[in-house]
């Protein structure tokens, strides 16, 4: 037989111990922790769920020594402090001392694999939040703020960011109890130490300051005050990098297949790079000439023209893709990831046609937000393979620019311009909150200062 126990209000008893806040805060996140465990594995709170949690804990996350300790004094806490104890049929019963030493038996076995080293730096941060998880040494503070990100349905995009600003601030204070001694001071030290010794720009420190500022007032619940004495990162006005048409040209006839047609997409509609790998089959309306944008930056829709020369292409290219769906609910696969609660609302949407991606990847893969044990499914293609395959289009075209996907929006922005489109419709087709945000393509529009003599071109030299 084993023991199980109940503690529904172990939240009001924590606030009321006699423990200092910062350890209430602690043992709060990790028992919240544990119990968010019991609920999606269906396990009832005992000194055998646990071990198992725990075990697995430490398993996945390799934390530092440190880190065991203070999970197994909030996790003692709450099986010290539980009110009521039940049998449930299971493994032989333990002695009555026993829950509240069940997680030094948990963790002692593993912390070998807790001294592992982990690089640090920004190329050196894994892909998605579930890998980076897995491979730097985190405590409860990461997962907390995880779980408010996702509360607050911020983007995947800003997940990583986040949390990868966050990692290098630990990194910076180098305090023995990590983020728990994080305070303001230490953000103001980090951001000018950002500017002054690495020389990033004002919007990377403005990125890093939002990191901080999220952490501090809404996971560790600090009051902040005046943020302004810290170094400013240089503010200067920045001119977007633009292809010429001729470069477009060049460009586009140097890539292949569906890669030639996501870059006509992109700068054919002005599209980010997220919103082109993104696209599902139905935002395509090839009947009207349109297509539709879905949660692009800030959650906002938007629908742009259809480039008539792509929809050819673009129903050949959605038959390959129908073969592609078709063979996936052939092998009964899983559909694909559909967002909000869409899941609950349509179940059978995810392997509807509709929902199909536009441009899927060739192979299986798991939700980057998902448990390591996921269920591997079909994904979109990710921006980075797309970016791999524009760039070495734009080496071989041998345009000297600094190459990203982004210029092709630029292009696509400042050409319009150039044939004569109202600043504010463009500012609809780009999805500009601001039109201060449209206007810097005026300019690097070719315009009648282009025309103008230079005086050394008039002079005659001999």
């Amino acid at each position: 037989m084993g023991i199980s126990v109940s503690f529904p209000n172990w939240s009001e008893a924590l606030e009321r111990s006699k423990l200092a806040e910062p350890e209430r805060r602690r043992h709060r996140i990790i028992i919240q922790w544990y119990l968010g465990f019991l609920k999606r594995e269906h396990r009832v709170a005992s000194v055998e769920s646990a071990r198992f949690f725990v075990e697995n804990l430490v398993e996945q996350r390799r934390p530092k020594d440190w880190q065991i300790h203070q999970w197994r004094e909030g996790l003692n806490w709450f099986f010290r402090e539980a009110p009521s104890r039940r049998r449930f049929p299971g493994r032989p019963e333990r002695r009555p001392s026993e829950p509240a030493g069940v997680a030094e038996t948990a963790g002692q076995p593993l912390a070998k694999g807790a001294e592992r080293a982990v690089k640090d730096g920004r190329r050196s941060y894994a892909h998605t939040v579930t890998q980076m998880q897995q491979s730097v040494p985190l405590d409860p503070w990461y997962e907390e703020t995880v779980r408010l990100m996702r509360v607050r349905q911020m983007a995947y995009r800003t997940e990583e960011s986040y949390l990868g600003w966050i990692r290098r601030m630990e990194r910076f204070c180098g305090a023995k109890d990590g983020l728990e001694s994080f305070t303001e001071e230490d953000l103001k030290r980090f951001l000018s130490f950002i500017a002054v010794e690495e020389y990033v720009s004002a919007a990377t420190q403005r990125q890093a300051l939002n990191a901080g500022v999220f952490f501090l007032r809404e996971v560790r619940k600090c009051e902040l005050g005046d943020f302004s004495d810290y170094v400013k990162a240089n503010s200067r006005k920045y001119y977007p990098v633009v292809y010429s048409k001729n470069e477009v040209i060049r460009l586009l006839s140097r890539m292949q297949e569906k890669w030639r047609l996501m870059a006509e997409l992109q700068y054919g509609c002005g599209l980010r790079i997220s919103e082109v790998c993104r696209l599902r089959v139905k935002d395509t309306d090839l009947e009207r000439g349109k297509l539709y944008i879905r949660a692009a930056k800030g959650d906002k829709d938007r629908c742009v023209p259809l480039p008539r020369s792509l929809q050819g292409k673009l129903e050949k290219h959605l038959e390959a893709v129908r073969k592609v769906h078709d063979s996936d609910r052939a092998a009964k696969l899983p559909g694909v990831f559909m967002p909000g609660a869409l899941t609950r609302k349509m179940p059978r949407a995810a392997q509807s046609w509709e929902w199909f991606w536009l441009f899927p990847m060739q192979q299986l893969s798991q939700d980057p937000r998902g448990a390591p044990n996921s269920p591997k499914r079909r994904h979109h293609i990710l921006p980075r393979a797309y970016q791999k395959h524009l760039s070495l289009a734009a080496a071989q075209a041998g345009i000297a620019k600094r190459s990203n996907s982004h210029v092709l929006r630029h292009s696509y922005a400042t050409h319009l311009l150039e044939n004569g489109t109202n600043i504010r419709t463009l500012q609809e087709l780009l999805g500009h909150t601001c039109v201060e945000t449209t206007m810097i393509y005026l300019h690097v529009m070719e315009d009648q200062k282009d025309q103008l003599l230079s005086p050394l071109d008039g002079l005659q030299v001999t």
